[in-house]
């Protein structure tokens, strides 16, 4: 419990929780000095340690006794610096820091470094550059549809009683979702309160703040890891001062000291990129529901294909369901199906999709086309005996790439050049197995010469401020093709784009994971939705599977089949949003040691938890059994998991990884996928 302590002039004792993952505070002094001393909420940087400054938060407070010492029986060591006023956690923030923690069944200290950019204080070196600019301006004085002013006065009534509400805005890609969220932050600010508004990725920051810097100015700045420390310093300052009133970015914004939170908004709240997979992990967007429920505030949930668990909310009364029923410009197209059985196609195009290509860009129109493989080929295998080229640490294939050449490994990035012979049998000859982006991309450039074509994936985008210039020269028709993996599913809005294909709508749906369905259907219907937004446009899904269901709903956006179906299957095999999940992922260099932690542990958590309803699934094999040269196995566990007995779980893996030597064990509470 924080406790509130009095300020003294005498020697202090200050607890703190650092970001370390031991489950107690450590105490130090404050000596007298001049200005304020520390107090609970406080942020300060104390000695840890040889050498080393960490930020911890200060969680009590109270007078020093004579001799006092650590729990070691060392002397106390002072506090070296009390954070200004800016870094404090004021009880909104505070709150949400102890749900955190609580919640995924962390220690208090290493949710802190979520609630403040990296070197608190340092000053930018310079100013900032501007961002790519992006060539949108809203017309005035838009008409809302009665959908749009329907979701609009719902939410308004809300803010206006400063009561907490959550409500899921649904409606297909160009929808006016956007439109929504700015005139409800517009209120917001009238009022005299500030907003949060969350997107999935960096890349759609600078498009989106472009549109919100026209409507608020200088009152609105984005804030992501994308910055340097000194920018996001100068953010948070302005936000804690009250001088910017609406912070943009991904799920690190949600952290922002904004003064008196009205409105959340969390764009494309389905997306996967909101639950943050390493340390400290946390889905963004139940803290943002936290976060706003503290404040009584009002989330906005925006999505065309939303997350099963948030739809799920609306049918039990949790969230307020607002429907989007019309697209204020241009027609969804419904896809065309193109079957891939028996087809010719070595570079990945049917004729059908080649055409319809050539026809795009006669008619001077842009073309997105999606293919979630990255590189040239899959893998590489010797023409004469067959033996594909593994990574030596993954035991996965390495992807051959064109440029720079080398054979890469997407999960450790260990990277090799190509080799002469084959290790295998001597053979001197390799052949390229399967596609990824860029042999797309070669494709493209022999059948249609003197066009631009533009690559987004992880390859293209290393360098800062890359995704913005590539998107930016798409948006501004520098380049007539985009070609991408995930990225170009993301909300961009390109109103020249006539045309969306697909190479492998089916890709991904075989996957051993319970969220497969549900992944595929929403990353069909986001790609289908970047055309048609001004004027008619095409989609064509290129599959194997055209009967699939899930690929039929895709292709007329049919939302509600989708759900349906999936929800059904869902509620059968128990799981989410019917019954929650928790994998305890467990690694280590040695694969009988690992193999033997991991039954060891499970056979723990069936004793412990048998008089529970809780489901103890495994210990069985990782889908990539070994990364990283490090073996994997995960326990599965099934079932409402109450915080005592998630600090339970924590208290047994940190146990055992004392005991083990090289062990790592993750506690993953509501896993997004079972990899």
């Amino acid at each position: 419990m924080l406790q509130e302590e009095p300020r003294e002039s005498a020697a202090l004792r200050v607890e703190v929780a650092l970001p370390v993952p031991l489950p107690q505070s450590f105490t130090y002094r404050w000596s007298p000095r001049d200005g304020a001393s520390p107090r609970p909420g406080d942020l300060v940087g104390v000695p840890f340690g040889r050498r080393r400054e960490v930020i911890g938060l200060v969680t009590e407070v109270g007078p020093l006794a004579a001799g006092a010492r650590t729990a070691g029986g060392r002397a106390l060591r002072d506090v070296r610096r009390l954070l200004p006023p800016a870094y404090r956690l004021e009880p909104d923030r505070l709150h949400l820091a102890r749900w955190l923690a609580d919640y995924y069944a962390l220690p208090l200290g290493e949710v802190v470094p979520l609630f403040h950019p990296p070197a608190p204080g340092t000053r930018p070196r310079r100013p900032r550059r501007e961002e790519t600019a992006y060539p949108l301006s809203d017309p005035e004085d838009i008409a809302l549809t009665p959908s749009q002013a329907e979701a609009v006065k719902a939410a308004l009534e809300h803010l206006a009683a400063r009561h907490y509400a959550a409500l899921l805005v649904h409606g297909v890609t160009g929808s006016g979702k956007t439109e929504i969220y700015l005139r409800v932050i517009a209120e917001a600010l009238r009022l005299g309160r500030s907003a949060i508004y969350l997107l999935p990725e960096i890349a759609l920051t600078p498009q989106t703040l472009s549109r919100i810097t026209a409507r608020f100015g200088e009152r609105a700045a984005a804030i992501h890891s994308g910055l340097s420390a000194g920018e996001r310093c100068r953010v948070h300052e302005a936000a804690a001062a009250g001088e910017v009133q609406v912070v943009v970015g991904p799920r690190s914004a949600l952290f922002a000291p904004v003064r008196e939170l009205g409105v959340v908004v969390v764009d494309e709240e389905h997306e996967t990129s909101y639950k943050q997979e390493e340390k400290p992990r946390y889905h963004a967007r139940h803290a943002a529901l936290v976060r706003a429920r503290e404040a009584q505030a009002v989330v906005l949930l925006g999505s065309a294909t939303p997350d099963l668990e948030s739809y799920r909310n609306t049918q039990t009364g949790r969230f307020q369901l607002q429907i989007l029923h019309e697209r204020p410009l241009g027609e969804l197209p419904e896809a065309e199906l193109i079957d891939m059985r028996g087809q010719d196609a070595p570079e990945g195009f049917s004729p059908l999709l080649l055409e319809a290509v050539d026809a795009t860009l006669a008619a001077d129109q842009q073309v997105i086309l999606y293919y979630n493989r990255r590189g040239f080929a899959r893998v590489l295998q010797c023409r004469d005996c067959g033996e594909a080229l593994l990574c030596p640490r993954c035991d996965i294939g390495l992807t051959y790439h064109l440029r720079p050449r080398r054979l890469l490994c997407h999960y450790c990035s260990y990277t090799r050049a190509v080799p002469v012979a084959c290790p295998a049998c001597g053979g001197r000859e390799f052949l390229p197995a399967g596609g990824g982006t860029e042999k797309i991309e070669v494709a493209l450039a022999a059948s249609f010469p003197g066009v631009r074509t533009l690559r987004l994936d992880h390859d293209t985008t290393r360098r800062r401020g890359s995704h913005g210039r590539i998107l930016a020269a798409f948006a501004t028709g520098q380049a007539r093709i985009l070609v991408g993996t995930q990225m170009v599913t993301k909300g961009h809005h390109f109103p020249r784009v006539g045309l969306v294909g697909v190479l492998a709508a089916d890709d991904g749906l075989t996957l051993p994971d319970f969220r497969a369905a549900e992944r595929a259907f929403q990353l069909l219907t986001q790609v289908a939705g970047r055309t048609g937004r001004t004027r008619p446009g095409r989609v064509l899904f290129q599959t194997w599977r055209p009967e699939d269901p899930v690929i039929q709903a895709a292709a007329t956006g049919d939302y509600g089949a989708f759900v349906q179906q999936e929800l059904l299957a869902r509620e059968v095999f128990g799981y989410p949003p019917f019954r929650r999940l928790l994998r305890v992922a467990l690694s280590g260099r040695r694969q009988t040691a690992t193999e033997a932690a991991a039954a060891s542990l499970a056979a723990v958590l069936r004793e412990g938890l048998a008089a529970s309803r809780v489901e103890v699934l495994g210990p069985a094999p990782a889908v990539f059994p070994r990364l990283q040269d490090r073996y994997r196995h995960q326990i599965l566990l099934k079932g409402r998991l109450s915080s005592g007995t998630k600090r339970w779980l924590a208290d047994c893996a940190r146990a055992l990884k004392e005991r083990e030597s090289g062990l790592e064990v993750v506690l993953d509470v509501d896993p997004l996928g079972l990899f």
